[in-house]
């Protein structure tokens, strides 16, 4: 089916998505999700449609190259693909791994280049600190991102417009396992293997190591509950293409 049909079915069947948990909430992983109304939405967007139970994992803050290696480990071992959204600095310095989750057939997108809050930020800094990680990118790995996160969420709708000028929609999440406060691996992965509904985007951080090493556990628990993953584009399409 063309990404233009399924959209329009997706829309005029008003096709559910399930609601994320709050993390640390205690819930039954086999309980009947609750669900909302899904909208297509290609600028701003938190969650997908779970048509075959699918969702998809994400790794924000990288590239590392000893806890982004381990996270590459996992997922080449059971042929996964994720969406890494990359910082510009890290990319520039770390241009090797770059090309390594490009090679694994891994989705590239684009973090800003120094991880600030943007959404009080004069337009001016907001556009250098998407266009240097941009500029990073394409020029380790030959691929311009069509997915942008800002650092925190923090980014309100009204600069929306700077985003679509770089030809960027906005991917956000509906999971966070808060693993950056680094609660130990077992909690990391006890957190999304409970909250994971199909349509999830799950938040990750593969610059720490509790991170990486709760990894293994996500990905046999998910498989585990018949969950199937796909990038940000393979879940929602390219941004870019008209519906």
């Amino acid at each position: 089916m063309k990404r233009s049909d399924f959209l329009k079915l997706l829309t005029a069947s008003t096709a559910s998505l399930f609601i994320p948990q709050l993390s640390g909430e205690e819930v039954d992983p086999f309980s009947p999700p609750k669900v909302i109304q899904y909208e297509t939405n290609r600028a701003f967007t938190t969650a997908g449609p779970g048509f075959g139970r699918r969702l998809s994992i994400t790794f924000d803050d990288g590239p590392n190259p000893s806890t982004t290696n381990m996270v590459l480990n996992e997922l080449k071992k059971r042929d996964i693909k994720a969406t890494f959204f990359l910082i510009g600095k890290n990319v520039d310095a770390f241009p090797d791994s770059v090309k390594k989750i490009r090679d694994e057939g891994h989705e590239l997108a684009n973090h800003s280049y120094t991880h600030p809050a943007l959404k009080n930020m004069p337009e001016e800094k907001v556009r250098s600190e998407i266009a240097r990680c941009q500029e990073s990118i394409e020029k380790a790995s030959g691929i311009k991102p069509v997915w942008f996160r800002p650092p925190y969420g923090s980014f309100s709708q009204k600069q929306q417009h700077i985003t679509s000028d770089f030809q960027l929609s906005v991917a956000l999440w509906s999971l966070d396992p808060f693993d950056w406060k680094r609660p130990g691996s077992s909690v990391v992965a006890q957190r999304v293997l409970t909250q994971s509904n199909p349509g999830s985007v799950i938040l990750l951080h593969d610059i720490h190591k509790q991170t990486a090493e709760a990894v293994p556990a996500i990905l046999d628990g998910l498989l585990e509950r018949d969950y199937t993953f796909a990038t940000m584009s393979e879940f929602l399409g390219d941004p870019l293409l008209p519906l």
